[in-house]
Formats: C-alpha cells, sequence, structure tokens
C-alpha cells in the first residue's frame, strides 16, 4: 500500500469513528464466586477474604456474582481471630452478596449464567468456590464434595451438570482451592465421570489438592499478611498482584510478555508455602489416557530428558523444586518417588509435599512426552486445545 493509500484508510477510519461505526467492545467475562464454610464455625475470615481478593483482581469490565454463607451481609457469621487468644463472629464484609451458598442458589445462578453466556457464549466463564471440601469415599474419591452453607454439598457430578448448560464453545476457566478439590478435574469427562469421554465443553481447571489430601487457607487470623494458600499464590502470579496489593513478577517463564494460567501454576508448585498439592485438568488428562508405563518405569527416566520434554513453565518449577528439595542428577525423579511412597499422603511435612509436587509434575511432562510419540491424533489435537486453554488469562486478557 502507497502512502497516499495509507492516509486515504486511515481518514476513512478515522470519519467511521467520527459518525458512530465504533468497533464492538469484547464480551463481559462471567466470574461466578461460591464461599463460604457450611457453618458459622467453619466460615473462617481467610475465606471471606479470598471473595475480596477476586473481586479485586477481576477484569473491570467483567460481571461477577457472589454466593456466600448464608446469603445475608448482616449475619454475623465470619469466624475471626484478632491473635489474642479469643475468637469472635461478625457480619461479611464483602463488596457484594448475590444470594446464600446453597444448592437451590447455586442452581439458579447457573442457569441464570447459562442464559447470559448464550447471549456471548465467547465471553467466558471464570468460577471460582472457595471455602471446605469433602471426600467421597463411596466413590473412590472422584466425586467429591465442595462444602456448601448449612451442611449441603456440590459434588462432582453436580457441578458437571450445571456446566453442561453453557455453549459448548464457551472457554470455561474453573478454580477451585478447597480440601479435595483434584477430584474436580473430572470435569474434564461427560457427566463429571472419570471413565466418560470427554465432554464437548471447553474447560480447564486448576485445584489446591489432590484428590486425597486437605489444602491450606482455612484460617480464622485475620492478618492477611500471615496467609499461604494456592488462591494468593495462583492470583498473584495471573495478575501481577498479591492480596497485600504489592506487585509480583516473575511468572513470564515463557517471556512472551504475559502470564497465563500454566505458568501461575508452575509458580505455585515452587512458591506455595503451604501443604497444598496443586493439580489441574492437563494432568487428570495424561494420567487417563497415557497409561502404557507403570510409575517406577516413568521415574526412571533421565532428569535431562524430563527437562527436555518439559514446557518452559514445567521447566522452571522442575528446576525449582530440585533446588528446594536439594536433589540433583540424573536419577532425581527416581529418588524423590522412592521417597514419596514411604511417606504417608496426608503428611504436612514441607519436604514431603515438594516431593509430592516434584513425582507429580515429573510424571506429567514423561506421559505429555509419550502421548506426543504414540497418542492418536484427535487424543493429540484434545490435549493441544486443553493446553490453549490453560495457557490462556481471563483475568488479563490481551489488550
Amino acid at each position: 500500500m502507497d502512502p497516499r493509500q495509507k492516509t486515504r484508510w486511515f481518514l476513512a477510519a478515522l470519519g467511521g469513528l467520527a459518525m458512530g461505526f465504533q468497533p464492538s467492545p469484547p464480551p463481559k467475562l462471567q466470574v461466578l464466586v461460591v464461599g463460604g464454610g457450611p457453618e458459622p464455625k467453619h466460615n473462617q475470615v481467610a475465606i471471606e477474604s479470598n471473595v475480596r481478593y477476586m473481586d479485586r483482581v477481576k477484569p473491570a469490565s467483567s460481571e461477577m456474582r457472589v454466593l456466600f454463607a448464608d446469603g445475608d451481609p448482616k449475619s454475623e457469621n465470619v469466624l475471626c481471630d484478632s491473635g489474642k487468644g479469643k475468637t469472635y463472629y461478625r457480619a461479611p464484609q464483602l463488596p457484594r452478596q448475590d444470594g446464600p451458598a446453597k444448592t437451590e442458589a447455586v442452581h439458579t445462578e447457573f442457569a441464570g449464567l447459562a442464559d447470559r453466556l448464550k447471549q456471548e457464549p465467547d465471553s467466558g466463564a471464570f468460577l471460582y468456590f472457595t471455602g471446605h471440601g469433602s471426600p467421597n469415599n463411596r466413590s473412590g474419591l472422584n466425586d467429591n464434595y465442595f462444602d456448601l452453607w448449612d451442611k449441603q454439598r456440590l459434588a462432582v457430578t453436580g457441578l458437571a451438570a450445571e456446566i453442561s448448560q453453557f455453549p459448548k464453545k464457551t472457554p470455561v476457566t474453573v478454580l477451585m482451592v478447597e480440601c479435595y478439590s483434584g477430584a474436580f478435574g473430572n470435569l474434564l469427562f461427560e457427566g463429571g465421570l472419570p471413565d466418560a469421554p470427554l465432554t464437548d465443553h471447553r474447560i480447564c481447571g486448576f485445584f489446591a489438592s489432590v484428590p486425597q489430601r486437605q489444602a491450606a487457607g482455612c484460617t480464622p487470623n485475620v492478618n492477611e499478611a500471615d496467609y499461604h494458600d494456592f488462591t494468593g499464590y495462583f492470583l498473584a502470579a495471573l495478575t501481577g498482584k498479591d492480596r497485600m496489593g504489592r506487585d509480583v513478577g516473575g511468572a513470564d517463564y515463557d517471556r512472551n510478555g504475559r502470564t497465563g494460567m500454566d505458568e501461575a501454576f508452575a509458580y505455585s508448585l515452587v512458591n506455595d508455602d503451604s501443604i497444598d498439592t496443586p493439580v489441574c485438568t492437563s494432568d487428570v488428562f495424561l494420567r487417563r489416557f497415557v497409561t502404557d508405563r507403570a510409575d517406577p518405569e516413568v521415574m526412571a527416566t533421565p532428569f535431562a530428558k524430563v527437562r527436555a520434554w518439559a514446557r518452559p513453565a514445567q521447566r522452571a518449577a522442575l528446576d525449582g523444586l530440585s533446588l528446594a528439595l536439594k536433589l540433583d542428577g540424573e536419577d532425581r525423579l527416581q529418588t524423590a518417588y522412592q521417597e514419596f511412597v514411604r511417606n504417608k499422603i496426608d503428611s504436612e511435612d514441607r519436604r514431603d509435599v515438594q516431593i509430592i509436587r516434584f513425582v507429580r509434575l515429573g510424571k506429567s511432562v514423561v506421559l505429555q512426552h509419550r502421548l506426543a510419540e504414540t497418542g492418536t491424533r484427535e487424543l493429540k489435537q484434545r490435549f493441544a486445545d486443553l493446553l490453549k486453554l490453560e495457557a490462556a488469562n481471563p483475568l488479563r486478557p490481551k489488550g
């Protein structure tokens, strides 16, 4: 295009804008927060703090709805500890409450969210659950619960049914930070059933713990500077601001100028100073579809190969955890695995927690390489699509 053509094009564009032909604004991200404990004594102030943090870091253009505890902003149901040996209850201090975190309200809210998404299916949904969780031993920990108010519960299969109302093209991100939350990785499959086919919905998720373990973040301590949990590290890396408003950097591992959720996840694996053992949906995908290698064989893979196969964020986490654990040498994954099998799965020892993270991460890297080598074209494409969702940043979209 010669300079005169460029000038005419530019003036025409300006003329169009002057006449009111504005480009359409991007669709609003729909944010739904479900928070609180099942009763006042388990409705700790840290859970309330997580809701406020989510409100601060959500996109300015987003639409957010909050279901919290009993839904009454005047109820003194938030458990606090001032640090002087006495606990007390006070009313929630939240920017909004749109209803209780109870089964009927959750169902109503999801129906309304589905209707809004049908109007703008490309807008995206960000579902954040902060509170307590319970194991469902009868399901083999595959259908664990998020604990709702008044001791009601939302199972993996129940949440899958709610999400099934959304348009299939809508990108859905699920962030759950309760105990035993890793079971919700089964949202990848139809009906939330671990042996069902992959869902056609575009879902990715990040969870604070493996299905067998508790998670951090349910303290009555009112001093937010003392909080160490998956919410704090994940959202800080993703948005560049921690819950105290301080700048956070160092998670752009591929150096493309922005931090994706996969990078925030890797940042949390290294930096989360708590009992959390985070899980993401790509971990769940790989363990379902790549089953031709037993764990001892996987863990015998030389570390140089594992590191070479890893994506930039995974590589940074492998290096960071190796340093924290003081592991070196080509057999470090095998050494860690041997320590892992000797430890109790529910151990809260810091080293034991880091061992779990390191072993799980190493396994995911080996399995993703195996999928690339032997997987069907369809499975490789579905995995690539999932990785693309996990690498997005719905809270800080481009532009």
